[in-house]
């Protein structure tokens, strides 16, 4: 299958893009600077995900997109990060029109913490990411209200994801945070990107949310 993927050079977006090549995929990997290395049914190329027309352009003769797409708290406040998501999304959803599959590679924020109360609206959240993390749950949020007429799949990681071994073990959920017998929320890259390419492949949760972790 050909597929796009956006932010294909961070740390959720590699794994996803080795995964998805792993499996067979033709992978179209977008970046905002990175290099990627040439390999086999690899096309890399430098854009703007920011850009409707160039995001149209590059969708063109593609089965489904995949934007893993994030500004990184590293070089942005959340404030500043919270406006770049928009942007990014608004002109994402302007920009794929013409493929119907979408995942979104989301936030932990809109998961329920507990019945009612929102991650990012619980006491142990971090005030200081909270912009950036209201933002991404108004994407859900307009996903869900139908304002675009896409064959969505947002997809919220657990509170802690990071680098790590590739185990094929977790576990699936949708709106409820996930933690373990001990009470951790966590999963690796790897295997976060196992639970992504096979929503890709199965389409279980087409128009739904879904998390995956330990």
């Amino acid at each position: 299958m050909p597929i796009v993927v956006f932010g294909a050079s961070g740390n959720i977006g590699s794994d996803i893009r080795k995964e998805a090549l792993s499996r067979g995929h033709r992978v179209t990997a977008v970046t905002h600077s990175a290099d990627l290395e040439p390999a086999e049914r690899l096309t890399a190329l430098k854009a703007d995900i920011a850009d409707p027309e160039e995001v149209a352009r590059i969708v063109v003769g593609h089965d489904a997109v995949i934007s893993a797409y994030s500004p990184g708290l590293r070089r942005h406040s959340a404030e500043d990060a919270a406006v770049l998501i928009e942007k990014a999304h608004a002109s994402l959803f302007e920009g794929v029109s013409g493929v119907r599959r979408i995942l979104i590679v989301g936030g932990v924020g809109s998961l329920q913490a507990s019945p009612g109360v929102d991650v990012v609206d619980s006491d142990f959240y971090p005030a200081d990411h909270r912009a950036h993390t209201l933002r991404n749950r108004e994407i859900l949020r307009s996903l869900r209200r139908g304002e675009h007429d896409l064959d969505w799949t947002y997809v919220s990681p657990p509170l802690s994801i990071k680098a790590g071994e590739r185990t094929g073990r977790f576990r699936l959920g949708e709106d409820a945070l996930l933690r373990d017998e001990a009470g951790e929320s966590r999963i690796s890259d790897a295997d976060f990107a196992i639970a992504i390419v096979d929503e890709l492949n199965k389409g279980q949760f087409i128009r739904r949310r879904f998390t995956a972790a330990y």
